[in-house]
This record gives C-alpha cells, structure tokens and sequence, in this order.
C-alpha cells in the first residue's frame, strides 16, 4: 500500500505499520506539513526510513497518490484535509480527533461518504487500551447491572504548547482536543448514545492562550435516562508522575467499574477486583489496520467517527452558549 502521513501534531498511530511484518508498505513514504511543524518529518522517519517530503498537504494529495492517509494536522485544519483526500478518491483514512472543528467541516465529510465506499477512521486510543477494554467488556457482560451513572476523567500537563493553541480556529477548543477522549470513553464502555449535553468552560491558569480553555466540563442526558459527566483540564502538575491521567468512573444497578492508575478494577457483592489483564486487545495500528481492511468491528468505524464528531461539536456549543444542546442524531 502507499501510505502517506499530513502533519506534524497528530498521534500517528499508523506509523508501527511501517515496521510491521508481512504488511506491504511502498517506499518511500509521503509526509506534509501543514503549519508551522516542530520535527513531524523526523517522527515519521524514525519508522520510514526514507521519507518523501512535502511542503503542502494538497500536493501531496495530487503527486503521490496514498491508497492510505494518516492525518494529524494542526487541529482546525484536520477536516479541510480529509475532505480534500475523499474529493480525490481516497479511501481509506485515518485521523487523530478532532476531525472536523466546526459543522460545516463535519457537513462536507458526511456528505463525502455517505455511499459507503470510503472508511474514516478517529484515532481514539482508549478503546485500544486494556484497562478501558476490560470496563467495556464487563460493563457489556453485565457484570455492574444496568450503567447509570459514567463519569471520565482526562488531565494532562500543559507543557510547552505552540502559539496557535490560543487561537480558537486552530485549536478547536479542549472540548474537541482533550474531552474527546473522556466523552468517547464513556460511548465506548457503556455502548449508550448521547441525548442532550450542557457544558462549562474557562481559562484561569493560561492567560497568554486567548481563547484556549485550561478546564472544561460537560454533562450528558444519556439514551435511557442514565447520566454521564466528563471534565477535562491542562491543570495536571509539571511535577505529576505522568503526563497525562485517564480516569472513567461507570456505577450500575448492580456495581461500579473504575478505571484509574492504567488498571480497570470491578466493585461488586465480591468486594473488589482488578480485571485489567483480562482483555487482550491489539496494538491500535493493527486494530485500525484491520478496520480499514473491512474486518467486522465495532471499535472503529465511519459510523462511529461521524457521530462521535458530531457529539463533541454539541459539546463545545454548549459550553460557548451556556445551554442545554440536543446531540445530533
């Protein structure tokens, strides 16, 4: 396959399939940068090798061809180029969140693949995580009852963050770029869709990033009356263990399932156990891979990346508007 990547800013999950055996990668592979990129080319290296450079993403596109593209670009413009590889016939991509910052991005994508013939793919990587596999897996066996409750968590460290983070267009906002995970988590292990959503947020820590928010929140009237609370914040300490902490909370009628610290632990009438290694997913790059090759799968999918899109635009209206939002349906 040829496969090329757009952007420096993203995950790039695909990458370990530069490396991976028996997948057939064509030499040498493509990478555009799509702003202002801090060593995206050499990321891309590290498992290419020798890599074909491009100083814009629509070249890219029209020269090289990909029957396969990663996208990470600066986050407002992700949409722009999964729209403009749909309109030249590619079929198969994938992209870190968010995919589309604003609706008429997200209008444009849906309408690009409505036919089915082209698979999208968002790069959350909880679901390809063990400790949210096992939650998922037991929330879905029944072993906390019916889920009533979910509330997740994502905190990182602020960092060093690049300048266009305070602009709103690029950035998308925290909702788009760090909620994400949070609110996906909460779809993925309790299987619920989501209703209605209000939100909050605010920036009191990072003055300098105009519009960027250091902290959101956002509560959800999920499908059968049951309820979910997601919070996100740039608020993690320089001196935290790790960098990031991933947390989701889900109480049923019968149990409660927590994942917190990288492990998954079940409270039930049995007391408390961890049932982390219990799940044995595969890397992401092969569950993508496998996604993209038509393998049955509800892990990812066009489907679920179009709805999950929509749902975090619901989200950040809400906050900006101070209201209750219904979630496209």
């Amino acid at each position: 396959m040829r496969i090329a990547f757009i952007g420096g800013y993203g995950h790039h999950y695909l990458r370990p399939l530069l490396k991976e055996a028996g997948v057939e990668i064509e030499r040498p592979v493509a990478w555009a940068e799509s702003g202002a990129e801090d060593g995206g080319s050499s990321r891309i290296s590290e498992f290419a090798g020798d890599v074909k450079i491009y100083d814009d993403p629509i070249k890219l596109l029209d020269d090289y061809r990909p029957d396969v593209l990663s996208v990470g670009a600066i986050y407002g413009h992700n949409g722009k180029y999964i729209a403009e590889a749909l309109e030249r016939g590619v079929k198969q991509i994938v992209s870190d969140k968010p995919i589309a910052t604003t609706w008429e991005q997200l209008k444009r994508i849906g309408e690009l693949t409505r036919d089915g013939s082209a698979k999208l793919l968002t790069e959350f990587d909880f679901r390809s995580r063990k400790e949210f596999r096992a939650a998922r897996d037991a929330v879905r066996a029944g072993q906390i009852g019916r889920p009533v409750l979910a509330t997740a968590q994502k905190s990182y460290r602020f960092g060093q963050r690049p300048g266009w983070y305070s602009d709103r267009d690029l950035f998308g906002g925290l909702m788009l770029w760090v909620a994400s995970h949070a609110i996906d988590a909460i779809r993925f292990t309790t299987d619920l869709r989501f209703e209605r959503v209000a939100g909050r947020g605010g920036n009191l820590s990072q003055p300098g990033y105009g519009s960027m928010e250091d902290h959101c929140a956002a509560l959800f009237e999920l499908e059968g009356g049951a309820t979910g609370i997601v919070h996100a914040d740039y608020l993690r300490p320089p001196a935290a263990a790790t960098h990031g902490d991933d947390r989701i909370r889900v109480a049923g009628t019968q149990g409660v399932i927590e994942v917190r610290g990288g492990r998954c632990v079940l409270i039930g009438s049995g007391g408390e156990t961890d049932i982390t290694e219990a799940a044995h997913p595969q890397a992401i790059h092969l569950e993508l891979l496998a996604a993209l090759r038509g393998e049955a799968s509800d892990l990812y999918s066009t489907e679920l990346s179009l709805e999950l899109a929509a749902v975090l635009l619901c989200a950040r209206d809400a906050q900006d508007q101070k209201t209750w939002i219904e979630c496209a349906k």
